[in-house]
């Protein structure tokens, strides 16, 4: 064969047992949900965010930051932190630009890591971030531009309906420094922006100071872990609710789904319907929960596109009171006025059979009026215990 001087062809080299191998999902999502959800969080806060994530079941977990210690306290296994190095930085130290550029020079080394943690298999990701920050502000837009990409390589269409972002603000006392307070402003404007024209969805936003007025009994330490696990929990609450079966109408992956990507700005929340017989207790639920929202205010909601419900109650109760469902959904004028809203009734076991739970759900809130808002009225979301849920984005 030497005589006849063919050449060495590189592919021959090629291991095609490797290459399978690397395509297979290592990790497996174990939240139950309808969505398997890629999470990445960025910075100190957006590292937290993602560990509540992960503590539900959410494996395809990631956290990024410039500053080792600041990954040394989470509590995620090793292969679920990465510490990117640049430099020889040690952090952000609050400068978005130099996080920006650190993770704008690293692409590559993230969409690598993307694809050792989320593999094929995977619906969606949600990119947890605090503004305020150095790391996680900074570095918030390559993030989306590196997920949409990652999409894109493993054949999935239209990546700007399956990327996200989950944005905290900070405190009214943090903004007391001049560098926070503007990163905040031009990291929340730019995101408001991008979500506005349909670049990701959807964007959710917390607003912590609100929840520190809300709750003034929380402890430091108890702050941070109650927020985060609340806000997902009750992501965790949709995704997995809509895989529940119905004996009335069903609220399905495919309506879940259709909420997710609605381009925008998305409000969400939960409370205990504590008087089931009363016919207006879903609409007064509501509005007591939206004044108690976690996230920021400021939206229009008479511009939202879509809306969903879930009721959820014991099985006799539903057989007694079937018809106030259909009621309740009617007695909602602040969400079926200006939303295709639809009812849903779960026959689930709940542990009262005198307590029923409304989740909701609506795309489509504008975030025009969030440009002239402070750093701290940018946005709305809700996250109450149990009970009801809604939720609003934007097309």
């Amino acid at each position: 064969m030497n005589d006849l001087n063919l050449p060495t062809l590189d592919i021959e080299d090629i291991d095609i047992d490797e290459i399978e191998q690397s395509k297979m999902d290592l990790i497996e999502d174990e939240s139950g949900g309808a969505i398997r959800y890629g999470i990445v969080g960025s910075g100190q806060g957006g590292g937290r965010m993602a560990k509540a994530f992960f503590d539900l079941g959410y494996r395809k977990t990631i956290a990024f930051n410039l500053a080792k210690s600041d990954l040394n306290h989470l509590g995620l296994p090793e292969n679920h932190k990465h510490h990117l190095e640049y430099d020889g930085a040690s952090g952000a130290g609050k400068n978005h630009a130099v996080s920006k550029q650190a993770f704008d020079d690293r692409s590559q080394e993230i969409f690598n890591k993307y694809k050792e943690i989320f593999g094929d298999k995977i619906d969606r990701i949600l990119i947890c971030v605090g503004v305020g920050g150095g790391t996680g502000g900074g570095s918030v837009m390559s993030l989306l531009d590196t997920a949409k990409r990652y999409f894109t390589y493993i054949g999935v269409e239209n990546p700007n309906e399956r990327v996200g972002v989950i944005a905290s603000l900070p405190t009214s006392g943090e903004c007391a420094s001049p560098v926070v307070a503007e990163n905040s402003y031009n990291r929340m404007t730019e995101l408001c922006e991008a979500a506005e024209g349909g670049q990701f969805a959807p964007l959710v936003i917390i607003d912590n100071d609100k929840i520190k007025k809300l709750y003034p009994k929380l402890t430091v330490k108890q702050f941070w872990p109650t927020l985060n696990n609340t806000v997902a929990g009750l992501f965790h609450i949709f995704n997995l609710l809509c895989t529940k079966n119905s004996d009335y109408t069903v609220f399905d992956p495919a309506d879940y789904e259709s909420i997710m990507k609605t381009a925008g700005c998305m409000i969400f929340g939960a409370t205990t319907i504590r008087d089931p017989e009363s016919p207006t207790s879903v609409s007064s639920g509501l509005r007591n929960n939206l004044e108690k929202t976690l996230l920021a205010s400021g939206f229009d909601l008479t511009s939202a596109k879509g809306a969903a419900s879930i009721i959820v109650g014991g099985t006799t109760l539903y057989s007694r009171r079937h018809h106030a469902v259909c009621q309740w959904r009617d007695s909602l004028p602040d969400l079926s006025g200006y939303c295709p809203a639809s009812a849903t009734g779960k026959t689930l076991d709940a542990r009262s059979r005198r307590r029923r739970r409304l989740c909701i759900r609506v795309g489509g809130a504008s975030v025009g009026a969030i440009k002239a808002a402070t750093s701290t009225e940018l946005l709305a979301s809700n996250a109450v215990r149990t009970g009801s849920s809604w939720l609003i984005a934007r097309c």
